[in-house]
């Protein structure tokens, strides 16, 4: 198992930033453009904005990146692979291929309530960042669409590969909507939506229905930080030798 990759949070503005370990300068800077580029777009977005907000100088930035495309990148893959991680964590153990993944769809959902800012910058601005991190972005579906495949089960027969890059790229357009709309915290509230749409054409609208029923019947309310917080209670996971 790799190195557990832990979430951005912005450091206390009293701390040095040459007092920090390389890391964690690399981190800061990752943060401070998610921040700048949530707040006013990437193409607004300049390296003396980013060192401000990170509270670096540029030469503490160009030791790191070459300039604000390598730095957005590296916030676009950290993200994924954060978001990967929390998925692989969720699914671990799970009793069913259907139970991991209600519980990947949860983890998806529930990562970019948490973070909205690196959340925009993989989902809106993303758009506008160029060739490169386009690219990222369609490897980056295509590996969850992966993952939903795995999770799905067997299909009636005559039910099209394509099927999956249509509900992907649906869906997608339904967080995109949350997202620009500032809407991020509600998004895990759409997992019982959601997992019926997957699911509806492989095993029709009974079984999706029932599964969104079960999802619906696990969310709860937890709270209030900048608006209602839902979290999601997964099934009991499967234990050793069962």
């Amino acid at each position: 198992m790799g190195p557990q990759i832990e979430p951005f949070r912005p450091h206390a503005a009293d701390v040095s930033a040459l007092a920090l370990p390389l890391r964690s300068r690399r981190d800061r800077l990752i943060a401070a453009i998610a921040r700048v580029v949530s707040e006013e777009g990437y193409r607004a977005t300049s390296v003396s904005k980013i060192v401000t907000a990170a509270g670096m100088s540029r030469n503490g930035f160009y030791e790191h990146f070459a300039n604000k495309e390598e730095c957005f990148l590296a916030a676009y893959d950290t993200a994924v692979e954060q978001v990967m991680a929390r998925v692989r964590a969720a699914t671990s153990g799970t009793r069913s291929g259907r139970a991991a993944l209600e519980a990947g769809f949860a983890a998806f959902l529930g990562y970019a309530a948490d973070e909205p800012e690196l959340a925009w910058l993989c989902v809106v601005e993303v758009l506008a960042a160029g060739p490169r991190a386009l690219a990222r972005r369609d490897e980056a579906m295509r590996r969850f669409a992966a993952f939903l495949e795995e999770g799905r089960g067997d299909g009636p027969a005559g039910v099209p590969p394509v099927l999956t890059e249509v509900i992907v790229g649906g869906v997608y357009e339904v967080i995109y909507a949350r997202i620009l709309n500032r809407e991020t915290e509600s998004l895990p509230e759409l997992l019982p939506d959601v997992l019926y749409v997957w699911l509806a054409p492989f095993v029709g609208a009974a079984g999706a229905t029932a599964a969104r029923s079960a999802a619906a019947a696990r969310l709860e309310p937890v709270g209030a930080r900048r608006g209602r917080v839902i979290a999601f209670r997964p099934e009991p996971r499967r234990t050793g030798g069962t």
